[in-house]
C-alpha cells in the first residue's frame, strides 16, 4: 500500500521530465548556434585586422613567446661548479659514513 503513492509520484515525473526535454534541448541548441555564429563573427574581424596591419601581432606573438621562454628557463635551476663537484659528493660522502657508523653502533651496542 505504501508503494502506491511512490509509483503515481515517478509516474508524473517521468511525464515532467518527457513534457519539459524538448523544450530545454531546443533551448540548448538555439543556445549554442548563436555562441557558434558570434565565435565565427569575431573570428572573422580578427582575422581581418590581422591581414590589414599584421606587424603589431607578430611583435605582440614573438613578446609572448619571449616572456613565456624566458618564465620556463627561470624554473630550471643550472648546478655552479662547486655544487655539482664539491658539495654533493661531500653529501654522498657523509651520507654514506653516517648508514655505515649507524650500522656499526647498532651492532656495537650489546657491549
Amino acid at each position: 500500500m505504501t508503494q502506491e503513492p511512490i509509483r503515481k509520484l515517478a509516474a508524473q515525473a517521468d511525464k515532467t521530465v518527457e513534457n519539459a526535454a524538448p523544450p530545454l534541448m531546443k533551448a540548448t541548441s538555439d543556445a549554442a548556434t548563436a555562441i557558434r555564429h558570434e565565435a565565427e563573427e569575431y573570428l572573422t574581424c580578427a582575422s581581418e585586422a590581422i591581414r590589414k596591419n599584421p606587424v603589431p601581432f607578430v611583435a605582440g606573438a614573438v613578446a609572448f613567446g619571449v616572456a613565456l621562454g624566458y618564465l620556463i628557463a627561470s624554473g630550471r635551476h643550472q648546478e655552479t661548479f662547486q655544487e655539482r663537484y664539491i658539495n654533493e659528493p661531500l653529501d654522498h660522502a657523509t651520507d654514506a659514513l653516517s648508514s655505515t657508523l649507524g650500522k656499526l653502533y647498532g651492532n656495537l651496542k650489546f657491549w
